[in-house]
């Protein structure tokens, strides 16, 4: 099992019943499910009729789906935006601030680090607004 965290905390999964598929077996209005390596050049029409795109994280490590997020918002997507794996609640505001909507933990992470954790991170301010606004 998995579970959704968003910036309301943990939440049903608004997606249940959507079907997931790859870029080689995609169909408008499915779920498009992306690795970290994903040429987003190549999928521009795919991308453009999915309903929902997940992009998959193998490990906490590694930050390329952050920067294909950030890629797939600056081409424009303005639908939901997901990254599925074992994201740490220290690195929720960095997936937010790339584009990702929520994230879909593995229960063992939702476990380690319950809601209450990700629910205390910060969403406003942040050294940014502190250097523009001071």
């Amino acid at each position: 099992m998995t579970q959704i965290v968003s910036k309301d905390g943990f939440v049903a999964d608004p997606f249940v019943g959507v079907v997931r598929r790859s870029p080689d077996d995609h169909r408008p209005g499915a779920a498009l499910r992306l690795g970290p390596d994903a040429d987003i050049a190549a999928l521009a029409p795919l991308i453009e009729t999915a309903s929902l795109i997940e992009i998959r994280f193998d490990s906490f490590a590694d930050g390329r789906g952050l920067s294909l997020a950030a890629l797939i918002r600056r081409s424009g997507f303005g639908g939901h935006l997901r990254a599925c794996g074992p994201l740490l609640v220290d690195q929720f505001r960095a997936a937010l601030r790339a584009g990702f909507d929520d994230i879909e933990l593995p229960d063992e992470i939702a476990t380690r680090q319950p809601e209450s954790q990700w629910r205390a991170v910060p969403f406003s301010g942040g050294y940014r607004e502190r250097v523009f606004n001071a």
